[in-house]
């Protein structure tokens, strides 16, 4: 059990009992070590984190308060599950908004950001050479999308899409578990990064929106296997 406070270093203020369990808190949420709907017992966190009830209570009304837990009386706190309808509508505007921030990059981004995109798509290669498990391979996704996003505009990538993908796209709600998927998600990678390479904007737009398109299809078949019969 991890129950001890991190010491901060010389230059930092301590962090209050109630901000360390929110800050904790909300990393696993984001990560998916939590994952949506499921409920966060109070005395749970307490006991993992060494404190007492009141930090923790303190903590999930911020939660609340950012959307990420829901609380009612009688079954206390659970992790923000989003409806059908509003994932395939994120999913689409991030189609929008990636193919566009694409088109830009390809206007913007030179030498050094073009060799930090092809690094960061060939660390993906090697993680699945590897056998990284998915939760790490989805991680690692996140990153190039949004290294692709900020060599077309760092404002929109770092202030505007990453919250929205770190709320509401855990790391554990991954379709990075299917081999063939994987396969096929690395090959539209390498097709947006060589059009991008080769300086044509309107195709690495077109791509990337295709390619959140072919995820947005995978994650309604896989909700669609889910639901019940």
């Amino acid at each position: 059990m991890d129950g001890s406070i991190d010491q901060p270093s010389a230059d930092q203020r301590p962090l209050s009992k109630a901000e360390y369990v929110f800050q904790r808190l909300r990393k696993e949420l984001r990560d998916g070590t939590i994952p949506p709907g499921a409920q966060i017992r109070q005395t749970d966190v307490s006991s993992r984190y060494g404190v007492s009830a009141t930090p923790v209570r303190e903590a999930l009304r911020r939660l609340e308060s950012e959307g990420m837990v829901d609380y009612s009386p009688h079954r206390g706190a659970t992790v923000t599950e989003m409806p059908t309808h509003d994932v395939r509508d994120l999913y689409l505007f991030r189609a929008e908004v990636e193919g566009f921030l694409a088109r830009l990059a390809s206007e913007r981004a030179d030498a050094a950001s073009l060799s930090a995109l092809r690094a960061a798509h060939d660390a993906m290669r090697g993680l699945v050479r590897d056998g990284a498990d998915a939760t790490e391979l989805s991680r690692a996704n996140r990153e190039f999308h949004l290294a692709v996003m900020r060599a077309g505009s760092p404002y929109l990538a770092d202030h505007v899409m990453r919250p929205i993908w770190e709320k509401a796209i855990p790391s554990s709600a991954s379709m990075w578990d299917n081999t063939e998927r994987v396969e096929q998600f690395l090959q539209e990678h390498e097709a947006v990064l060589a059009a991008l390479e080769a300086g044509r904007g309107d195709e690495a737009a077109r791509l990337m929106a295709e390619h959140v398109r072919v995820a947005l299809g995978e994650r309604a078949a896989r909700n669609s296997d889910s639901s019940p019969q």
